[in-house]
């Protein structure tokens, strides 16, 4: 863990919740909690919590950037009155829920979601409801199947009738590596009002043989061919992270997965 992150546990408990009073941009979370960041805060945290169930509230005028690490098994809960930005890696078999409330006007929620996975399966349980006029959701979802690897991301948006000028949008992306792994997109919109915009897409295929012969005849190794080639899909996850040893931990994680 970096020693210049903050544990949430060491900030106020109020009601139940860990609240996030100032802006700050190193915490982190490594367990079942109920965490608030009070209006017109900005707050970075890092969540590792597994096997958990795990609240956010986003008050008014307030952002949570979020990143979800070495997640498995875990339940989140979203209430948004303000912005939520999720960058949400994953290097291991999981089964993961996330359900998104967004409750005022303008309130957002931009989540990327990444799974690279070998041999095992994991699913994707995903719900965004817009309870309020204007808001607006944008649910990537971006996988990498290996060695029979299973990935399913079962993606819901729900607006409600009335909700006005809300725009909704779902995609889902993939690379098989091989002919026993899969990926399986399934997503369903739930429209009860004409004044919004709403899309969901998938693009999932297999990696090219024909590009990873040419770039080993070149001289580079099957593992770092295999990383050139992801290298669009999973860069923009890691940069995200701000935190260098984080950033080489999953750097080495990816290696290690990708070479075994």
């Amino acid at each position: 863990m970096d020693n210049n992150l903050i544990d949430i546990t060491t900030l106020g408990l109020k009601d139940g919740k860990y609240q996030i009073t100032k802006t700050i941009d190193g915490v982190y979370i490594n367990n079942g909690y109920s965490v608030e960041v009070i209006n017109g805060v900005y707050a970075e945290v890092i969540d590792y919590s597994c096997d958990k169930e795990i609240n956010y509230l986003v008050n008014k005028d307030a952002t949570l950037k979020l990143h979800i690490l070495n997640s498995k098994n875990t339940k989140r809960n979203y209430e948004v009155f303000g912005e939520l930005l999720v960058n949400h890696i994953v290097l291991s078999e999981t089964s993961e829920v996330m359900n998104a409330s967004l409750n005022d006007l303008n309130a957002r929620i931009d989540y990327k979601l990444l799974n690279i996975l070998k041999n095992e399966k994991s699913r994707f349980i995903q719900r965004v409801d817009h309870k309020s006029t204007e808001t607006v959701s944008n649910i990537s979802n971006f996988g990498v199947a290996m060695d029979g690897a299973k990935i399913t991301f079962d993606t819901t948006g729900f607006i409600k009738k009335g909700m006005n000028k809300t725009n909704c949008r779902q995609l889902s992306k993939g690379v098989v590596m091989d002919d026993t792994s899969s990926i399986t997109s399934k997503p369903i919109l739930l429209i009860d009002e004409y004044d919004c915009f709403a899309s969901h897409g998938a693009a999932i295929g297999k990696m090219s043989d024909e590009e990873l012969f040419y770039l080993m005849s070149r001289g580079l190794t099957k593992t770092d061919a295999f990383l050139l080639i992801l290298d669009g899909i999973i860069k923009p996850f890691i940069d995200e992270i701000k935190v260098e040893d984080i950033k080489n931990e999953l750097n080495l994680k990816l290696n290690d997965l990708i070479s075994e």
